[in-house]
Order: structure tokens, then C-alpha cells, then sequence
């Protein structure tokens, strides 16, 4: 499988988790892997002041670990 693909998957199995879907949808489709998406959410989450923003991408993080454990 493709990894465009992969992240389109996993984008339909995570945003019915997210408060924010117009944000990780946008941070979803400006990735190319898991790993640069993992590495992403782990930067924007030192910088993030909103805590909405900051839930939806703890949650992000842990089902981009559900997903590499799989």
C-alpha cells in the first residue's frame, strides 16, 4: 500500500475522535507518511497553546502508535 493511501486510511479512522477535523485534516493532507506525520504532531504539540488543538493531536500521536504496533 501506497503511503499517500495509508494516511488517507488512517485519516477516516481517526477523525471521528477529533474536535478539531478541519485542523488534522488539513495536517493530515500535508504529509506524505505515518513518520512524518508522527514527527509533526510531535512538533506542533511543543508549540500548541490551544487545548482543543493540543487534545486532538495527543490523540493523533496515540493512534499513530496504535497503528505502527499493528
Amino acid at each position: 500500500m501506497n503511503q499517500k493511501r495509508e494516511i488517507e486510511l488512517f485519516m477516516y479512522d481517526v477523525l471521528p475522535y477529533m474536535a478539531n477535523i478541519e485542523f488534522i485534516k488539513e495536517l493530515l493532507e500535508s504529509v506524505n507518511s505515518l513518520e512524518e506525520l508522527e514527527q509533526k504532531v510531535k512538533e506542533l504539540l511543543e508549540k500548541e497553546t490551544d487545548i482543543t488543538k493540543k487534545t486532538d493531536l495527543k490523540i493523533l500521536l496515540e493512534k499513530i502508535e496504535e497503528r505502527k504496533n499493528k
